[in-house]
């Protein structure tokens, strides 16, 4: 309950009582009054007289009324008595040193309590600091489709879901490390990804996924070299996956995030800062989305170059990657570059404008026989109308020319709303809904139409929308 609603609900209560027995008073004057006029002539002065008299049975209801008054008055002061009991159980104080908690409000502020000693010992002693994020909801297909299976989607699915479970423990300092493990939906996609797709991408068994964990040192030459050794999300793309510290404009991915790009790699890589205006990452991994052989050919070279102007207001990140990713086959590269640009205009406060490109392509037999590429270009408009509700619409294309990275050679398109709100009173709560259409130049997106017992196929559809409402707390 809260002290400060409970506190506005017992105020107006008592005015509405003083209101009322005002009202009832005046009335009560009113009926027991009656106004006697007497007027006389004096030489030529006129002298008028009135007198109020109350006859009997309007005192009686005078009366009567004082007892209602009296009894309204004596509810009303049980009711703050009441309020106050609940204020005092509700007050979040942990009890004396001697004492043990007794009250709701004492439980919590004690449970507070530790928990904030906890982390200040982290913090202080170890300089490890602990985070997490919970993004649960629903989502309505309007297709309809068997199995719940969204098409082209990853991290969500139709019906109720647990999207992602997220906790987040690093260490700061010249040596220190990351971890991220997540849970539900986004492990499950994570631990279902194949080496060279993400055709096979969709709800898996695993519900836990160690998605980063790596060490970090900071070197120090001249501003700092920082170095990480282990597992971490790619480099490529607009779009990541959700920390508690970056929930991305959208609630569900783009096409690119999921079918364009990897998502994650295991090896090496150094970042260096050089001024203001420039910064550089380079590194070497076991290639796309951690191959489980490593014998195929050699390390998968990544870098990001970052650019921007001297308040951020103005970016481009040009990402790269390239190497062998089929195994056994060092002569079979795979590839990708994905520049993507941000720009917040100083004469349209709270607007971000984003665009991502990607080219990527595959030599050797992976689509039908032969190479493939694929291409995508999303933009992104973002604004914040107030500190508390923002707006994101997401529009994207995607042409998976060779058919390598859905498995149908097809062009789609997807345009998605997203609005978002931060729920006052409750730090790191956020209420998401969102619409999304997807779209094929193929018959790709399934329904709930049978297979056809004589054909054995299902006949499919060229789009699908979507409705979908979460709240994800993050803290």
């Amino acid at each position: 309950m809260n002290r400060r609603k409970t506190t506005r609900v017992a105020a107006r209560l008592r005015l509405i009582v003083g209101v009322a027995v005002i009202g009832l008073l005046c009335n009560a004057n009113a009926w027991a009054q009656t106004t006697t006029t007497t007027t006389t002539k004096h030489h030529h002065k006129t002298v008028t007289t009135t007198t109020v008299v109350a006859s009997t049975s309007e005192q009686q209801r005078l009366d009567a009324l004082s007892g209602q008054v009296n009894n309204l008055q004596k509810q009303t002061d049980d009711t703050t008595s009441e309020v106050k009991k609940i204020e005092a159980a509700m007050t979040v104080a942990q009890p004396a040193a001697s004492a043990s908690p007794v009250t709701i409000g004492q439980h919590v502020g004690l449970a507070e309590t530790n928990i904030a000693a906890i982390q200040k010992n982290l913090s202080d002693n170890l300089g490890i600091s602990v985070h997490a994020l919970v993004d649960a909801g629903y989502e309505h297909n309007f297709n309809q489709p068997n199995g719940n299976v969204n098409n082209i989607r990853v991290f969500d699915e139709d019906g109720f879901q647990l999207t992602q479970g997220n906790l987040h423990i690093e260490r700061d300092g010249t040596v220190g490390f990351v971890t991220d493990l997540n849970f539900g939906q986004v492990a499950n996609t994570l631990s279902t990804a194949t080496h060279y797709s993400n055709i096979g991408t969709g709800v898996g068994n695993q519900w836990f996924d160690p998605t980063q964990y790596y060490l970090t040192y900071t070197a120090p030459i001249g501003s700092g070299i920082s170095f990480q050794a282990g597992r971490f999300v790619t480099l490529l793309g607009a779009e990541t996956i959700n920390t508690y510290n970056n929930l991305n404009f959208n609630e569900s991915k783009s096409i690119i995030f999921g079918f364009g790009i990897p998502f994650t790699h295991t090896g090496i890589r150094a970042s260096y800062t050089f001024n203001d205006y420039v910064s550089f990452t380079g590194g070497l991994n076991n290639g796309w989305d951690d191959p489980a052989a490593a014998n195929n050919g050699g390390p998968n070279y990544e870098g990001e170059l970052t650019l921007n102007n001297k308040d951020k207001s103005l970016s481009l990140a040009l990402n790269g990657i390239w190497g062998p990713n089929l195994v056994g086959k060092s002569d079979s590269n795979l590839g990708a570059v994905d520049p993507v640009a941000t720009w917040k205009p100083s004469f349209v406060p709270n607007l971000t404008l984003q665009t991502e490109y990607l080219y990527a392509s595959e030599s050797g037999p992976v689509a039908n026989g032969h190479s493939g590429t694929w291409s995508g270009l999303a933009q992104y408009l973002v604004y914040d109308w107030t500190p508390s509700f923002e707006s994101a619409t997401r529009g994207e294309f995607f042409d998976d020319a060779d058919g390598a990275r859905t498995g149908t050679s097809q062009t789609l398109w997807e345009i998605t709303q997203t609005l978002s709100y931060k729920v006052p009173e409750v730090t790191g709560l956020l209420a998401r809904l969102e619409y999304r259409h997807d779209n094929s130049s193929q018959n790709y997106f399934t329904n709930n139409n049978f297979v056809s017992p004589v054909t054995g196929t299902q006949h499919l559809w060229h789009g699908q929308d979507t409705l979908d409402a979460n709240f994800i707390y993050a803290f």
